[in-house]
């Protein structure tokens, strides 16, 4: 059995513990120079000819994440690189890389580098909580001279990537310095076209928000599984394992502050997934699932240029062509499910005064078809009331619109249509979706609506776009084992089958699919928002919210 270890349970929950640690760490590309060694012609410049690495991290056990206490979302963590000499940097190099042979070669000779230039990319190594842009004196990537380094290459012959260990004598940052604290920042509100004031106009809070995980009960044959206390000595060497087993025994077992480190050499397979074999992963066996057709493809043919070729399904309605990838790598995680404690726990913190959205339909001239309507997302610090015995959240309470940025920056408002009594919205580029006052802000590509206006005054919807599904791991991999053990799957797993099932945002240098089509789903009641700052947001005037009456943050009020 595993245990937790100090704060592991309480992370995985989500708890508030303290401020989040920098991150040291990030699966997505990073670059390395050395001399004699070249790769990656399709590598974006300027690293055209470096080698391409796939996940990284510093030092041989980098600081874990931790709660998110009172922390800032608006702000921008600049490199946790080691300041100084001597130090590691542990890598992912795909095992299909033209420069693997020669490195492998320099590992098997025990060479010592003089100087070996490595670059990260200053987004993908932030705390994975922050929203705020990227400021413009920091550069793209962070570049950084290790010097005097020896390689290690301990090989597991069936992983998809090999490990590789930098052990460094000193480095020199190069395009940037240490910074000790974060940067606080700011943002603009979202910037939204007016909309006509004729009509009449629906709003709704939302008390449900969650990635669709969900077609049937029975969609899973087998369910996917934590990794288990085998798995983290199947790499060790007899003599190791034995004295591990003393230890940990001792202390009442494997804990989650191990769990990690069961890749070859101890390095930790949590934050290079890559580096051992994939433990396969369980996907649902359905053909009907709630989404949209992103990519305008049912499945019957060649897929746009656009789109990796992938399995289509069919919504409850009959739609076709449905693009919903996530779908099939949470559909058979326990925890991630509908009666998981995850997305039961973030909605409860949502009721219990966590963060309001508010979906407000405007123009509204035929509650059944009407060719011309917006629909515009929103949010509040005012608190959903609930009934005191069956905590039913109770519709028809005022809520106040919160004009601060990390708010504000969130606004969306899509171009839409009504058709008996369902609402489908054109496509917009770029829509943020804050779930908590402490999410990280989940952004979706090429997204759209589809909002269903119920008998009994409620509505429920679904949201449909395309994820980076290196932003998506970041955050689903943020505990490390402490997620593992308690969502329940595997983290080699899960990394293998999302790259595998990534179908969108194809990158126009690399040529790779960076996207992977997912859906939420939405539920709401009926309720308002304050007259005179309803006018503001209908005229797009999202600057001028803070100055209208009825802002605030005390308890909503009853219209």
């Amino acid at each position: 059995m595993i245990r937790f270890g100090s704060a592991g349970i309480v992370i995985a929950a989500g708890l508030i513990t303290s401020a989040p640690s920098h991150a040291q760490y990030y699966v997505g590309p990073s670059y390395l120079r050395l001399a004699g060694v070249e790769a990656g012609p399709n590598n974006p410049r300027p690293y055209r000819n470096w080698v391409r690495a796939e996940a990284n991290y510093w030092t041989l056990q980098p600081l874990r994440h931790q709660g998110r206490g009172r922390f800032n979302a608006l702000t921008f963590t600049t490199s946790r690189a080691p300041r100084k000499g001597p130090d590691v940097l542990s890598l992912a190099i795909a095992k299909s890389s033209p420069a693997l042979p020669a490195l492998m070669e320099k590992c098997r000779r025990g060479e010592r580098i003089d100087r070996i230039d490595y670059a990260e990319s200053a987004e993908m190594t932030r705390v994975v909580w922050e929203d705020a842009p990227r400021p413009r004196d920091l550069p793209e990537f962070y570049e950084f001279a290790l010097k005097n380094v020896t390689l290690s290459c301990p090989v597991v012959a069936d992983a998809p990537e090999q490990a590789l260990r930098l052990n460094f004598e000193d480095i020199e940052w190069l395009n940037s310095h240490f910074e000790a604290e974060p940067r606080v920042l700011t943002e603009a509100p979202a910037k939204l076209p007016p909309v006509t004031l004729a009509g009449t106009q629906k709003a709704f809070v939302v008390h449900w928000v969650g990635a669709i995980a969900d077609s049937r009960p029975d969609q899973c044959p087998a369910m996917n599984v934590k990794p288990t206390e085998a798995d983290y000595y199947a790499l060790m060497a007899p003599q190791r394992a034995a004295e591990q087993r003393a230890k940990l025994t001792a202390q009442g077992g494997v804990t989650t502050n191990e769990l990690g480190f069961r890749g070859p050499g101890e390095m930790d397979v949590t934050k290079l997934p890559g580096i051992v074999a994939d433990p396969g992963f369980r996907k649902p066996e359905v053909d009907v699932v709630r989404g949209f057709d992103l990519d305008g493809d049912d499945g019957g043919g060649e897929p746009p240029a656009s789109t990796r070729k992938h399995r289509n399904f069919i919504s409850p309605d009959g739609r076709r062509g449905i693009d919903n990838q996530l779908f099939t790598i949470i559909g058979c995680i326990s925890n991630w499910r509908r009666t998981g404690f995850q997305p039961n726990l973030t909605n409860e913190m949502r009721r219990a005064g966590g963060l309001s959205m508010l979906f407000v339909i405007s123009g509204i001239d035929d509650e059944r078809n009407d060719s011309d309507v917006d629909v515009t997302v929103t949010y509040s610090t005012d608190p959903m009331r609930r009934d005191g015995a069956s905590k039913t959240i109770l519709p028809d309470f005022t809520f106040r619109l919160n004009p601060a940025p990390e708010y504000s920056k969130a606004y969306a408002r899509f171009k839409s249509r009504m058709e008996n009594g369902v609402i489908m919205t054109n496509p917009i580029d770029t829509f943020l979706l804050r779930e908590s006052k402490l999410s990280n802000v989940t952004e979706f590509r090429h997204a759209r609506l589809r909002i269903e206006l119920k008998s009994d005054g409620s509505m429920v919807a679904v949201l449909g776009g395309y994820l980076d599904w290196r932003s998506y791991v970041h955050g689903a991999f943020a505990m490390g084992a402490a997620y593992e053990t308690t969502i329940g799957f595997p983290i080699p797993g899960m990394y293998n089958e999302v790259r595998r099932a990534a179908d969108g945002l194809k990158d126009p240098v690399t040529g790779e699919f960076n996207g992977i089509s997912a859906a939420w789903e939405f539920e709401g009641v009926p309720a308002f928002i304050p007259q005179e700052q309803e006018r503001v947001l209908l005229e797009g005037k999202i600057v001028d919210l803070a100055k209208s009456k009825g802002t605030g943050t005390r308890m909503a009020q009853a219209h």
